[in-house]
């Protein structure tokens, strides 16, 4: 019975801390589309318009990185199970196939491209985001170059492309464009990034094999 209770005790909390983390999240998401930057937001303005105290705030975050972090562990998780689909694409995977698991990348990037641009500007100074974003950048690249490497085995990649340095070409462009193009971007003009991010992808990678 003791376990249960501490199990209980502990599903209460997280959801309780996973409330107080959207509410926050809200409140920076709104501030930086009026133009602030995260590290003009103090924690007492987050508080202050998320209707919480101060104390509540501390029980869950150590401070506003920690906020960050764990809203970035979670939207990395995302995008991960999401560019999975890419790495499983295989010799009888079309353009149409490619610019699905593309678009699938960007939708799902899109709605948090404002806090993902704070994430990347906190980088900068904490360590610790620091930690999480080149950690998230290097699974990336390895996913590619695994994706790579077995496709030019398998003969449905340019074999003459050397893996490791491509997937990191590719990665941190997409990262660039996702970070700079994606945002305030219109459906239509989404439409065209999706469109033109498949034709680099699929020239560079696929389109050679299949001349």
């Amino acid at each position: 019975m003791p376990s249960v209770t501490r199990s209980s005790s502990k599903s209460v909390r997280a959801r309780r801390r996973d409330e107080a983390r959207q509410r926050l999240l809200e409140v920076v998401e709104r501030l930086l589309d009026e133009g602030e930057t995260f590290t003009e937001i103090s924690v007492e303005r987050l508080v202050s318009e998320a209707g919480m105290s101060r104390s509540t705030f501390y029980v869950y975050f150590e401070d506003k990185g920690d906020l960050l972090r764990a809203w970035f562990a979670d939207i990395v998780a995302e995008l991960s199970e999401v560019a999975g689909a890419w790495w499983k694409l295989g010799p009888d995977a079309t353009r149409d196939d490619v610019r699905e698991v593309l678009a699938a990348i960007v939708r799902t990037y899109r709605p948090h491209v404002t806090l993902m641009a704070a994430t990347y500007d906190t980088a900068a100074y904490d360590v610790g985001t620091r930690e999480l974003t080149d950690s998230m950048m290097g699974v990336n690249v390895a996913g590619l170059r695994k994706h790579i490497r077995a496709g030019q085995k398998a003969g449905f990649i340019d074999a003459s492309l050397p893996a490791a340095q491509t997937a990191a070409w590719l990665t941190w462009m997409a990262e660039r464009g996702l970070h700079q193009l994606v945002r305030g971007a219109s459906d239509n003009e989404l439409e065209q990034l999706i469109e033109a991010y498949t034709g680099i992808v699929w020239n560079t990678l696929y389109a050679p094999t299949r001349r």
